[in-house]
């Protein structure tokens, strides 16, 4: 019993290993930028309102440098949006290597999933060395939420992906229905804010947007102001929660379409 479920196991982390490799030759193999483009796109937006708070006049709104709190709220948003958005278009994309019964749909999501996690996990290990080195990255103040917020970020993603997946099934054109969608998300997600400089009524709208919560809380690993601030561990948990399982059933239903589209 023990050496065929070992077996099976192993059988299925050759599988997702492959699946990963396939995924990161056919998004980053073919452009001349290459994996270097992973850097470059959070750099640009980070430098550009870095720029644009400078001329502003504007400081960082709980201390520190200005740079470095834009990449704690750019790297977890990049996280959200590209799980989430990628997802949905990976069943078509892997149509083909579905005809194998050793391939599944979950593998091919969890392949593209952790792609992209692992990546945006470099990434901020890039920039965050980086601006040490010059001085200007906050000591890490409390790991433990970091990766738990990034952990849990990329959970929620992961269960948002799923949906995106299943629903793209029946309805082709819904990437960008979500793209359109999720865009205003972005200025509201605590990129370029913190919740110590919201006004009451806006501070009281923003605690129901998850993505703006886990941003907060990923911070509050750099930033010893963040013990003032409340951050709903047990609602994030249970959005998470529910999200996963909504995404689950819907795939289980969509099993059999998924694979042969």
């Amino acid at each position: 019993m023990m050496l065929s479920l070992r077996g099976a196991l192993s059988v299925q982390g050759r599988v997702l290993y492959a699946l990963i490799l396939r995924e990161a030759l056919g998004k980053y193999g073919k452009s001349k930028l290459g994996y270097l483009w992973a850097f470059i796109e959070p750099l640009i937006q980070i430098l550009v309102l870095v720029l644009v708070f400078s001329e502003l006049g504007r400081e960082s709104p709980v201390g520190g440098d200005l740079a470095w709190f834009f990449v704690t709220g750019i790297v977890p948003w990049f996280l959200y949006h590209n799980i989430s958005h990628r997802l949905s278009g990976a069943l078509g994309a892997n149509q083909a290597l579905m005809a194998y019964p050793q391939v599944t749909a979950m593998d091919v999501l969890l392949a593209r999933a952790i792609l992209e996690m692992v990546t945006l996990f470099v990434v901020f290990l890039a920039l965050f060395l980086g601006l040490s080195v010059v001085g200007r990255a906050n000591p890490v103040f409390d790991g433990f939420h970091i990766l738990m917020a990034l952990g849990g970020l990329s959970c929620f993603s992961f269960g948002i992906g799923l949906i995106n997946a299943a629903i793209r099934l029946h309805f082709d054109s819904w990437d960008k229905v979500f793209s359109a969608f999720n865009r205003p998300l972005y200025f509201v997600s605590g990129v370029f804010f913190s919740v110590t400089s919201l006004p009451y009524p806006l501070k009281e709208w923003l605690q129901w947007n998850p993505i703006f919560q886990f941003v907060e809380w990923h911070r509050s690993g750099f930033y010893p102001v963040y013990e003032r601030v409340a951050i709903p561990y047990g609602f994030l948990m249970g959005c998470t929660g529910v999200v996963l399982f909504i995404g689950g059933i819907l795939m289980f239903l969509n099993k059999n379409r998924a694979r042969y589209l």
